[in-house]
């Protein structure tokens, strides 16, 4: 679970951003469920605000802590600083793992790593180790065999120390990267994935013929949202190749016929389509108590769909592991489901971009028992469009 992360220097961001998902004792019942931390947070903004940088920041963070001793000898690691500076960047990420809290801080420029250093929260924050540049300059004693490591100035720690598989070292790194590697959804650290790439018709329908119960979920959300879709099959053919292709088709009731009358993915709306797709991915992250991170959630879905979506992960009895999803929308009336501590609006400014969230804001403008979203709209909080 996370409970922030942040970064400097890093894209659009030149001073920083801190993206949390901690509540304070503050926040309602009805809100926190008795949490700490949130399972569910919005990113609002203009367009080119920077809504999106704010997710592919966790998604570096991420894929470079779990994957980045795949990177060739000379690979850069895959972010870019503000407009191509000199400074370094730097990055955080406060996380629990099995009930351990964790911190990971990472100061880099776009080739190499200068500083890394990972805290575990017990009773006080312990040093765990540290390294710098390629050299490690601290750890705890029972770290004794990292001596042996050999570090790449491209690859992370975590991913290094798995490859090398050592005894008494390898376990607890081992958690936190299988943590990070439960990530998921269509943003990458350098951008955003189309959902035909990703979600790709085919290859959820297999998944859905395999899986009984993430087929059941999805359908249960697709017809119960009132898309005129009774029941829908999956059906399987042979392809050219003699590969065996799956894809839906979608039963709907015509008049008052009592007899079923099928469509084929071509013939359902963009909307119906990109629920099928995505569904999958949803109910991956429930099961696994992953993170799902979405930019711009609510395409293709009508307004009062978006909150029964959100709800997958703010119910506890439909969210047992506690997931959670950080997304960007563009729908206004999101605000209000959310609510001020789970809203973060970002704005920009002579290339600039910088967040908040809309507990900060001082006063008693923003309140969470009136409609947000029409502040919102008069501009009178921050993060829309100058027209």
């Amino acid at each position: 679970m996370i409970y922030s992360f942040g970064a400097s220097n890093y894209f659009s961001f030149k001073e920083g951003m801190e993206i949390s998902f901690e509540l304070s004792a503050k926040t309602p019942r009805n809100v926190s469920h008795g949490k700490k931390v949130s399972t569910v947070l919005g990113v609002k903004g203009a367009n080119a605000s920077g809504k999106t940088n704010v997710l592919k920041a966790i998604e570096f963070i991420a894929d470079f802590m779990t994957s980045s001793f795949e990177l060739k000898e000379g690979d850069g690691l895959g972010f870019r600083n503000y407009f191509d500076n000199d400074r370094v960047s730097e990055f955080y990420v406060d996380f629990e793992v099995d009930s351990v809290r964790y911190s990971y801080e990472l100061t880099a420029k776009p080739n190499l790593v200068v500083r890394e250093a990972i805290y575990k929260k017990l009773q006080r924050k312990t040093l765990l180790v540290e390294r710098k540049a390629n050299r490690i300059v601290k750890r705890i004693a029972d770290f004794s065999a990292l001596d042996m490591v050999e570090l790449k100035s491209n690859a992370s720690l975590v991913s290094t120390i798995l490859m090398y598989k050592l005894k008494g070292v390898t376990t607890e790194f081992a958690k936190i990267a299988k943590f990070f590697s439960s990530f998921s959804g269509n943003v990458t650290n350098v951008g955003v994935v189309p959902d035909e790439h990703l979600f790709d018709r085919d290859s959820v329908s297999k998944f859905y013929h395999d899986n009984e119960e993430a087929f059941e979920f999805t359908k249960k959300i697709i017809i119960d949202s009132d898309l005129g879709i009774l029941d829908i099959v999956i059906q399987r053919r042979e392809s050219p190749s003699g590969e065996e292709v799956y894809f839906p088709i979608f039963a709907h009731q015509v008049g008052d016929s009592s007899e079923s009358f099928f469509l084929t993915s071509r013939d359902e709306s963009s909307g119906t389509m990109a629920l099928y797709r995505r569904l999958g991915i949803y109910f991956c992250i429930l099961k696994s108590g992953g993170v799902l991170v979405m930019d711009e959630f609510d395409q293709n879905c009508h307004p009062m769909l978006l909150p029964q979506l959100i709800d997958l992960f703010q119910d506890p009895s439909k969210n047992e592991k506690g997931a959670q999803f950080i997304f960007t929308a563009h729908n206004s009336e999101i605000i209000d489901c959310l609510g001020k501590y789970r809203t973060i609006l970002v704005a920009k400014d002579r290339g600039e971009s910088f967040c908040y969230r809309l507990d900060q804001i001082p006063g008693d403008l923003v309140r969470n028992d009136r409609s947000i979203a029409a502040l919102y709209r008069e501009g009178k909080i921050g993060g829309i469009p100058k027209l």
